[in-house]
Formats: structure tokens, C-alpha cells, sequence
């Protein structure tokens, strides 16, 4: 085992590229890395190392799969069903049973976090994933949503993601 103990040094021989994720804010975007291979077993979990941009947001939502999340630097606005927790390094924050959440980085900074999470999701942020291709921002949002239906996932309406204190919806890109 080495001995570099420090999640931020971490890397898989295998990881793909770090991958932009679909975001409502079209020049603010997550970034994901893929620590583990994502695996076709439907039991296993996948590690992710997420940046989040400072004044990125991502948008009230659910789903039945659970992440967990620890911050490695930054500080982080987390929504559980209508709590706002500010999380520094070193915080957890558990997802479970599909409850409802948010992220946002107030902050002037990145904040850089590690989820643990099912292959399902994992597979699902990957297809999420913005293609260097460059499809049009309406193409991503339409992809998104498609997904995101098929998946069985929720997403919260303006009106909900407003009651929460967040300006920016699901419904497709803007700034």
C-alpha cells in the first residue's frame, strides 16, 4: 500500500478524462474523474471525484440511488429536503432513500468533493456528460431530460428550486 494517504493525489490507471457534467448554467459546469471503473455488477459503487466551480449550482433533485459525499477542499452549500448545510473539508454529507437535494458553491473558489455512489448513477453522470462534440445547449438539455425520464429520476420545478433560495432550474441552459 503507498503512502500517500491523500485523496487529492488519488488516481486509477483506468480513469477516463475528467468530464464535464450537463449543468443548467452553460458556462458553469461540474467536473467529474472516475476513480474506480464502473463495474456491470449491480450491487458494486463507484468513486468520483466532483468539482464544483464557485457560483455553480445544481439544481433541487432525487433519486433513489445514495451518494456519499466527502469534502476534500473548499467550502459548499448542501440542501437536504429544506436545510442548508455549509460542508468543509473534511465534512460528510449521506444521500439516501431518495431524499431531495442541492448543491452550491457560493464560495469565490472550487470546492473538490468525493462521492461514493452506485453504478447506476455513476453510469448516469457519464451519460450525462457534456460531448466534446459540442452539441447545442438546447440538444444537452433535451439529452438531460430524456435520461433523467427514463431513469425515473425527480427534478424540482422553478417554483420549488425558488422556495429553497436557488435561480437557476433544470429546464435548460442559461446563465
Amino acid at each position: 500500500m503507498s503512502d500517500n494517504l491523500n485523496p487529492n493525489d488519488l488516481r486509477s490507471k483506468s480513469a477516463p478524462d475528467v468530464q464535464e457534467v450537463f449543468s443548467p448554467q452553460e458556462h458553469l459546469r461540474p467536473t467529474n474523474e472516475y476513480l474506480t471503473e464502473i463495474s456491470g455488477t449491480a450491487g458494486d459503487y463507484c468513486l468520483i471525484r466532483c468539482t464544483l466551480p464557485a457560483g455553480v449550482v445544481v439544481p433541487m433533485h432525487s433519486h433513489a440511488d445514495r451518494e456519499t459525499f466527502y469534502v476534500l477542499s473548499g467550502k459548499i452549500d448542501a440542501l437536504r429536503e429544506d436545510r442548508w448545510e455549509v460542508l468543509g473539508p473534511g465534512d460528510v454529507f449521506d444521500v439516501r432513500d431518495g431524499a431531495k437535494h442541492a448543491w452550491r458553491n457560493a464560495s469565490q473558489a472550487a470546492a473538490s468533493i468525493m462521492c461514493v455512489t452506485t453504478t447506476e448513477m455513476a453510469r448516469f453522470l457519464q451519460d450525462i456528460s457534456i460531448s466534446p462534440a459540442g452539441s447545442s445547449p438546447e440538444e444537452q438539455a433535451r439529452r438531460f431530460l430524456d435520461l433523467v425520464h427514463a431513469k425515473g429520476y425527480w427534478l424540482a420545478s422553478p417554483a420549488e428550486n425558488a422556495a429553497v433560495g436557488l435561480d437557476v432550474n433544470w429546464g435548460g441552459p442559461r446563465d
